[in-house]
């Protein structure tokens, strides 16, 4: 608390309030002080005289304003012992006094108490008459007066041992006793515990000397005890139980080798046990397709993870359920359910049924008969395998088959149409006659060779022997080959086409043939699917570091969900009047070629009705 006056005293503003004469400033400047660094009070003094207090009731100024310095004094304030310090307050560049700021903290019960909680002794502040100003003694031992150090002093039924000393202060100034209470009643009790102590000893000496008997007798039936409380553990279950190996006499010795050896034999018949049901266990969970066994009352005793994968169900929500909840048909005329589809012992039946997320599946089901161990109980094992793309690609190889075969056989009836007019009555023919028989004839065959092209290319994408020849592409050249190509279907359906490129542009990298085959399937796509006489649009332009070429129709639009699927294989949209031809792989291998371009394909729907369909590789 003593160097609190000097920093105090060395703060600009508080100097400038002073030399200000702000006196409503200075109040709560100090108060915030006194607050932060837990003081008491806090006096400014002219000369003698106070200028602001932070307690009221304070009249004269703490210390000396002569000497401005009061290094830890206490004194009186009215009655109340205090602990003051101060320090003269110089102005800014000369050295003149301006003032004292006076620092203290009470000496009273509050303070005192935490004193005597560091200390561990009872404080007292006394009177230059011996008069308790404060204490942390009980009331009745502060009203007793005494004078000295080394002296006993009781009172209220308890005893103490003190000392006094003056507190520093002031010349001229009452002189403050300051005193020091040690409770010696805890001294005493301690004496008395002590013998207390000695005559306990004494009985337990006594004590242990009847246990060590206790003791030696036991230790003689310990081993007999071991024993017997290993051979409870086996029979309880606990068939690892450790067996204790006995010294001592022959006779415990053989029996405990004994237990050992008849325990070592059990553990060992269980672990061969163990391990083939492990292994048992372990086959079937290892095997994808699905095992499940149910009761006689359709209910599901036993569920693989092989069938929790197909079905969705983990083993413990499916054991206990009904077999027909876990395995809902897909389509159950007659309100038939999954048991009524079960084949016989030794037989395969594929039934279609429902997962638990609601996914239509076609799984192989092969059943068996069992009993099984411990059990009179007949039920049924089923073994499951998900045979759904199976039947996805057999369905998919008739449907395409069955296309194809169209495909094929439209164009070539149109062919033998025209060419058997020309044979038969070519002499009669016009040359404009002819060449209105050959249009039809040539668009034929450049429906079978596109055809074929995308056929081919497919196949070499499944095996594996796709692959680009890179070099420079002229776009015009790629442009010209596309539309000389689409020229006939375009004719037929009296469409024309506008062709909006840049001015200027370096040629990609990539492989001419295929690019113009990409063109060629998104022209067509465009010619089929736009109504007869109408425009359509064939875009190149570059967006940053890709080339984008889009071919607009002005068809009846694709929907969203049309969109995602739109570039697999075997898709087709429906257009009017079914006029159109196409198995579903134009749009793939367009996709399949940006992509080996390292571009990207997509559709977008054309302000004002129809389709943008679109290719980006890069440039």
């Amino acid at each position: 608390m003593v160097a609190l006056p000097a920093l105090l005293a060395e703060r600009p503003t508080l100097r400038r309030l002073i030399q200000d004469g702000d006196i409503t400033a200075i109040e709560p400047y100090l108060r915030a002080f006194q607050e932060q660094s837990d003081l008491d009070l806090i006096v400014l003094c002219d000369q003698s005289t106070v200028v602001v207090a932070t307690v009221p009731g304070i009249d004269e100024c703490p210390i000396d304003a002569r000497t401005g310095v009061a290094q830890g004094d206490v004194r009186l304030m009215g009655d109340r012992p205090v602990l003051v310090a101060g320090q003269n307050i110089f102005s800014s560049g000369i050295p003149e006094t301006v003032g004292t700021v006076v620092a203290g903290m009470w000496l009273d019960v509050e303070f005192l108490v935490q004193l005597s909680a560091n200390t561990g002794v009872e404080q007292t502040i006394l009177s230059a008459d011996g008069q308790p100003l404060a204490s942390t003694l009980p009331p009745g031992v502060m009203t007793v007066q005494r004078r000295g150090s080394g002296r006993e002093l009781a009172a209220e039924g308890q005893s103490f041992l003190i000392s006094q000393f003056p507190l520093p202060s002031q010349p001229g100034a009452d002189v403050l006793i300051a005193e020091a209470a040690l409770p010696i009643d805890q001294l005493q009790a301690t004496e008395r515990s002590a013998l207390m102590v000695l005559a306990a000893s004494t009985a337990i000496v006594a004590l242990v000397g009847v246990v060590a008997g206790v003791w030696y007798i036991r230790r003689l039936m310990a081993p007999l005890r071991r024993l017997m409380a290993a051979a409870g553990q086996i029979s309880a279950g606990d068939l690892a139980a450790p067996i204790p190996r006995l010294a001592g006499p022959p006779e415990l010795a053989s029996l405990s080798a004994s237990l050992e050896k008849s325990q070592a034999t059990m553990l060992g018949a269980l672990d061969e046990r163990s391990q083939a049901r492990d292994w048992l266990n372990t086959l079937i969970q290892s095997v994808v397709e699905g095992v499940v066994t149910f009761d006689t009352r359709g209910r599901v005793t036993f569920m693989s993870q092989g069938a929790e994968t197909l079905t969705g169900w983990s083993s413990a929500e499916a054991v206990g359920e009904p077999i027909n909840h876990l395995f809902p048909l897909a389509d159950s005329p007659n309100d038939q359910t999954f048991l009524d589809h079960i084949p016989p012992a030794g037989e395969k039946r594929e039934i279609e049924v429902h997962t638990r997320s609601g996914k239509s599946m076609v799984v192989a089901a092969t059943g068996a008969r069992m009993v099984p161990p411990n059990s009179d109980t007949v039920q049924v094992a089923l073994v499951l395998r998900d045979v759904t793309e199976e039947q996805a690609l057999r369905n998919l190889r008739s449907f395409f088959l069955a296309n194809i075969s169209h495909e094929f056989r439209t164009p070539l009836s149109t062919l033998n149409a025209s060419l058997e007019l020309l044979v038969e009555q070519a002499d009669d023919l016009s040359a404009a006659e002819i060449r209105e028989l050959l249009k039809p004839t040539h668009l034929s065959l450049l429906s079978l060779q596109t055809l074929i092209d995308n056929l081919l290319e497919t196949s070499s994408i499944e095996s594996g022997t796709f692959a680009l020849r890179r070099r420079a592409v002229a776009l015009d050249e790629v442009i010209g080959d596309a539309l000389t190509i689409t020229r006939p279907l375009i004719e037929r359906r009296r469409q024309t086409v506008a062709v909006t490129e840049p001015g200027r542009l370096e040629p990609p990298q990539g492989d001419r043939a295929r690019l113009t085959q990409a063109l060629v399937n998104l022209r067509s796509n465009a010619a089929k699917y736009s109504p007869i006489g109408s425009a359509t649009d064939l875009i190149i332009e570059p967006r940053g570091e890709m080339l984008r070429l889009a071919v607009a129709d002005r068809g009846p639009g694709i929907s969203a969900e049309d969109r995602e699927n739109l570039f697999r294989r075997f898709r087709r949209l429906h257009a009017e009047g079914d006029e159109q031809y196409g198995i579903g792989l134009g749009l793939y291998l367009t996709k399949r070629i940006a992509e080996a371009h390292g571009g990207t394909v997509g559709v977008d729907a054309r302000p004002g009705g129809g389709s943008v369909f679109w290719l980006e590789i890069p440039l």
